[in-house]
């Protein structure tokens, strides 16, 4: 979560295994916007996503150090996301569009 911003935290099954995202008030607004015009739950639409950029070749997630960023002591970082270039398709079975879709 950004110093200052409102979070939202949902708790994420991936598999066997439960992580807790905190999510900017604002990127939170924006997920369930595109899972509503997916027809999925916010879990489905981060899973989906998710698969397909950490799935298809050259996703890629770049650092460096950003000086303008440092507070309490601790250098600031910049993230850059290179997303995959090409489409990706996601097949889901019964169970997980049941599952994504909350019917």
């Amino acid at each position: 979560m950004m110093s200052g911003g409102v979070s939202h935290t949902d708790a994420l099954h991936l598999g066997s295994d439960t992580m807790e995202v905190d999510f900017k008030e604002s990127t939170l607004a924006n997920l369930k916007e595109l899972a509503e015009e997916a027809n999925l739950t916010v879990e489905g639409i981060i899973m989906v996503v998710m698969e397909q950029f950490a799935d298809n070749k050259g996703g890629r997630v770049y650092t460096g150090r950003w000086s303008g960023g440092e507070e309490d002591g601790v250098k600031g970082f910049r993230y850059a996301v290179q997303w995959p270039f090409r489409p990706g398709f996601k097949e889901a079975v019964g169970s997980e569009v049941k599952k994504w879709s909350g019917k």
